[in-house]
């Protein structure tokens, strides 16, 4: 049960990691300091979830 509480806290600090960096145009400085995080720290979370800007993004 704890791997799937784990999983489930993982995608939606993903998913809100997403919303976050579209509300601030992709700018990880921006949106480290709304989040209240270092933006290393950000960095490091954008590489363990995998995110990346998409094409989607740049419109």
């Amino acid at each position: 049960m704890l791997t799937r509480l784990h999983a489930f806290r993982d995608e939606v600090e993903k998913i809100f990691i997403v919303f976050m960096l579209n509300k601030n145009g992709w700018n990880v400085s921006k949106t480290a300091q709304e989040l209240d995080i270092q933006r290393s720290h950000l960095y490091n979370k954008m590489e363990r979830y995998d995110i990346r800007k998409s094409a989607e993004d740049n419109e």
